[in-house]
Formats: structure tokens, C-alpha cells, sequence
């Protein structure tokens, strides 16, 4: 992605779009038509970064500020709780489902045993794709949440739609329906939806408008490579600071005018239309939890140059101005909640509207516990720095890290070789641990198409400590997801030998040969088993 200061002359270029204003820019459209054409494979292919906000970790961090909302929702006298009504709460771009799955696992498995317990509380996943959409509702880890009831999904432009429907239930949340507080998820989320871009200088405010330019025809605007090839320039004109038709909105920029000095100013006019409809949808009564990359401080903002789009093959993002939002639920009467410390690699905030700092004391209190003091950002970077020192850590470290963890695979995926080689000397106390953690990781895995094979590799492991019925289990569990593939029938074979089921063994490891006529390891065991299945004969 290349920047020029002015709207490029050469006559070979193709221009897109002319001097559009920001949010109004083409570049959204490609934004739009990523998410809607890709769907899963978004993720699963890795072209989007999704997991610093979909791990275990963050999951169960989220559950306890959600939690602590809950109680001061139960203990407030002036506005009860409709105890006929259920308290949703809202993922606003939901993708790949699997953040709201580690968060369904973690906060109803205490939930459920809580003196909340009588309260009931139903989780909706949104998103603008119907591809996305389509994939959580036939998604086998997601179904018990559906049988339970409590979970839903519903379609939500988050530019256009003041109210939701619900997919599974067919029931409606608008105003006059929606009886209790809203809470609000929102990850990775405000930095790849429209925002408008501005300079300021010497006190005077100027809208910078955007030029789209290409150095080839551009005859199919759909093509995902399109983006590497743009060409950005911008164009700043000098305004007033009634720019938008809601005063509100028009109040924060009048506080940056008089209080920034130069700088170049991404404002989330889109992010900041979304919070006032739920807000209209809650009447009021809202909690939004979100974590992104963006700034929460005044001083952040301060020298800003003209932003650099964030590409992920096909997609990008952009930082998100917090501090506006942050501003918005400060002049409307709400309360903000950020840490004291600077993030490193994701920003969580919480913003309360229609609350009182005296009646949230417990929210206050599981944020400060559960995002200041035990951080998922800390955590991040703690994981990001003990990955390359992963080969010294003892099988006991091992555990403790992946149990701290809540069981992440992605962790698991990275100490694999480091488990394989800790378990074959270890105790017979620490190959147990080691086996039940194995189950504990299965069961907090989302599948979503990946091509790393969680469920072999599991199967390895088990295999490698003589667990042989457990790691056929998995073996099997593997050709289910990932189809049929010569290695993982080789090891399902040589399960069955171990056991002494010959006849099977044979038949896997004679498909295993059909896949890879070569694979050396599968012929030498084939005439082996041949040759005891002929002295069983006899």
C-alpha cells in the first residue's frame, strides 16, 4: 500500500474515486465484500488475525466483567430486572464463532452453579455475513448452547440495523421488546468498520478526503488483491466542527479542535452511530466490553500522521479512536473503564451507559481483577515471549502454562514437540496429568476448517504414552475432520497392531499404501502383519 501527498498526475493510472470523503470511501465496499464472500475462510486460513480475542484466556476474563455487570444488575433496586425476560448479550461481528464459543464454555460452566443461576441470560452472535451465519447454526460445538437455550444468532448491519432478529427463536429485540440491560461484545470489530478521517492544525479542524488511484485497469473490482495495489493520497479541506447532523458527535470534535494541535485524526463515526442505536435499543441500560489495537488516552493522538491500512490479505484495519468513544459515553452521563497501563497488543475497554459509578461496583471491580491485573493483553505478550523458549520448559511447566492458559490448543500446538519428548521419560503421576490435560484441550477446541490437525496430534501424544483405545479415538476423530490421509492411517493401523487386531491393522495400513504407494514404514509392517495373520491360520 503505497501514500502520496497529493492526488497523483500520471495519465496511466486508473482513479477509483476522487477527493470521497473518508468513510464514504470505496475502500469500505472491499471491506464489506471480503467478509461477505470469504465467510470462514476469513479465518481459518489465517489471512485474518483473530487470536490475542479468541482464546480461552479473554474468554473468561470477558465472563467475569460480564458476571460482576450481572450482580450489580440483581442488586439494583431503582430499574429490577424483568425476571420474565432473559439479559442478552450481543457479539457485534461475531466471524468465526470461536470466541463466543470459549465464552459459553467459561461462563456458563460458573454460571450456572451461581446465585445468579435463576437469571436467565441468552447469548446472540451477529454478523453481517451469511456465510458466517450459516456455519455457527450447523456447527456441532455450538448446538447443546442452542438445545439450552441460551444462545441465538442473528444478521446485524451494524450501519443500517436498529433492531435484531432471531434466527433460531424467531423472537425480535427492539425498544419495546428488550426488558433488561444490553451488554455488548465487540472484538476486533471497530477497526474494520467505516471511520472518517480529519486534520487538525493550529486550532483550525479540516476534513481529509480520499483519492483511489491503480497503476493497472482495474476491470474486476472484487479481485482480493486489489488492495496491495492501491494507490492512497489524500486531500484536506478546511470546515467547521458541525460536521455531522448529531450535535454529539459534533461535541467531541470541537473538544479535539481546541485541544490537539497537528495531527491526524481517525474518528469512529460508524462505531460512534452503533453505540447510539443500542443505546436506543436498551433504553439506555447498556454495558459495551470491546477489544481492539486503538487508543484510549488524549496524548495518543497527538502527532498522528495520515493512518497506514493494516493489509491481511484481502482485508485491513485501521486503530481505533477510543478516546472518542470514550468521550461520547462521558458527555452522555456514562462511565469508561480502562487500564492504568498501557496495552501492548490489544486495548479492552469497558463503557457504561445508564449506570451510576456507586451502583457498578462489582463491574468496576471484575474489570480491574480480570482485565488490569490478570490481563489477556499480559498474557498475550507473556505467551509471545515464552514461544521460543518452549524447548526448555520441564513437562510440569508445560502443564501449568496450558492449564493458566484455559486449555488453548493454539498454546498446545506450539510445546507439541517439546510434550512428546517430556512425556516419554516422565512419572506415572505426570503422564496422567498429561492425560487428563489432553481431554481438557479437546474439549475447549473449536473446529473451524483449519489445516493443523489438533485431533492427530492429540492422538500422538496419547499413543506415545501406550494410551493405544484413547489414541485410536482420536485417530479416528482426525480422518473425521480432516479426511483420509496415509500417516494418520498409518498410526491408526500400528494402534491396531499394538492391540493385536491384525485384521484391522492390515486394512489400514493397505489404505494407507493406496494413498502413498511409497510410504516405506507401511510396507515393512504390512508383510509383517501378513505374516502373523498366515502363522494365526495355521
Amino acid at each position: 500500500m503505497k501514500k502520496k501527498k497529493s492526488a497523483p498526475e500520471q495519465s496511466s493510472q486508473t482513479i477509483l474515486e476522487e477527493k470521497k470523503r473518508f468513510s464514504q470511501s470505496l475502500l469500505w465496499a472491499f471491506q464489506r465484500q471480503f467478509f461477505e464472500q470469504q465467510g470462514i475462510q476469513a479465518w481459518n486460513t489465517g489471512k485474518v488475525p483473530h487470536y490475542a480475542t479468541s482464546n480461552p484466556f479473554i474468554a473468561s476474563a470477558y465472563g467475569k466483567v460480564v458476571f460482576g455487570f450481572l450482580r450489580d444488575c440483581k442488586s439494583d433496586e431503582q430499574t429490577p430486572l424483568d425476571p420474565e425476560q432473559p439479559v442478552y448479550i450481543l457479539e457485534l461481528g461475531a466471524g468465526s464463532g470461536r470466541f463466543a464459543y470459549h465464552f459459553l464454555k467459561k461462563f456458563f460452566a460458573y454460571y450456572s452453579q451461581s446465585v445468579l443461576q435463576e437469571v436467565a441470560v441468552k447469548y446472540v452472535m451477529s454478523d453481517l455475513s451469511q456465510q458466517n451465519l450459516d456455519f455457527w447454526r450447523s456447527h456441532p460445538s455450538l448446538q447443546p448452547f442452542l438445545e439450552q437455550g441460551v444462545l441465538d444468532f442473528a444478521s446485524f448491519d451494524v450501519e443500517k440495523d436498529q433492531k435484531l432478529q432471531l434466527l433460531h427463536s424467531g423472537e425480535a429485540i427492539a425498544p419495546e421488546t428488550l426488558k433488561n440491560p444490553l451488554i455488548v461484545l465487540a472484538n476486533y470489530f471497530f477497526d474494520s468498520i467505516p471511520q472518517d478521517l480529519f486534520y487538525i492544525q493550529g486550532g483550525q479542524l479540516y476534513e481529509t478526503r480520499v483519492t483511489l488511484t491503480s497503476p493497472e485497469k482495474e476491470p474486476d473490482l472484487k479481485d482480493a488483491k486489489l488492495l496491495e495495489r492501491l494507490e492512497i493520497s489524500y486531500d484536506d479541506r478546511a470546515i467547521a466542527a458541525d460536521y455531522y447532523e448529531n450535535p454529539d458527535f459534533n461535541q467531541i470534535l470541537q473538544q479535539y479542535q481546541h485541544r490537539l494541535a497537528e495531527t491526524s485524526l481517525l474518528f469512529p463515526f460508524v462505531g460512534l452511530q452503533c453505540l447510539c442505536n443500542l443505546r436506543h435499543l436498551s433504553s439506555d441500560r447498556l454495558l459495551l466490553l470491546s477489544g481492539d489495537k486503538g487508543y484510549s488516552r488524549e496524548e495518543e493522538l497527538l502527532g498522528r500522521q495520515k493512518p497506514k491500512l493494516t493489509l491481511h490479505q484481502g482485508c485491513f484495519s485501521l486503530m481505533v479512536n477510543y478516546h472518542a468513544i470514550a468521550q461520547y459515553a462521558r458527555n452522555q452521563g456514562g462511565q469508561v473503564l480502562t487500564t492504568a497501563h498501557r496495552h501492548r497488543s490489544v486495548n479492552i475497554c469497558a463503557f457504561r451507559l445508564g449506570g451510576s459509578a456507586e451502583g457498578d461496583r462489582e463491574t468496576h471491580q471484575a474489570y480491574r481483577d480480570a482485565i488490569e491485573q490478570c490481563s489477556p493483553d499480559d498474557f498475550f505478550a507473556l505467551k509471545k515471549g515464552l514461544e521460543p523458549h518452549y524447548n526448555t520448559l520441564t513437562l510440569q511447566q508445560l502443564l501449568a502454562f496450558l492449564r493458566l492458559s484455559g486449555w488453548d490448543f493454539n498454546i498446545f500446538f506450539g510445546c507439541f514437540p517439546r510434550f512428546m519428548s517430556e512425556v516419554a521419560k516422565a512419572s506415572e503421576t505426570l503422564r496422567r496429568e498429561a492425560y487428563r490435560a489432553i481431554y481438557k484441550i479437546w474439549d475447549t477446541y473449536y473446529f473451524m476448517g483449519e489445516q493443523r490437525d489438533l485431533a492427530f496430534h492429540l492422538g500422538m501424544l496419547l499413543y506415545g504414552m501406550d494410551y493405544l483405545p484413547e489414541a485410536l479415538d482420536f485417530f479416528q476423530r482426525s480422518r473425521q475432520l480432516h479426511g483420509e490421509d496415509p500417516i494418520t492411517l498409518y498410526n491408526l493401523g500400528m494402534c491396531h497392531y499394538r492391540l493385536r487386531q491384525l485384521e484391522e491393522a492390515l486394512t489400514c495400513v493397505t489404505k494407507t499404501l493406496e494413498l502413498n504407494p511409497n510410504f516405506e514404514a507401511a510396507k515393512e509392517v504390512r508383510i509383517k502383519i501378513c505374516s502373523e495373520i498366515d502363522l494365526g491360520r495355521e
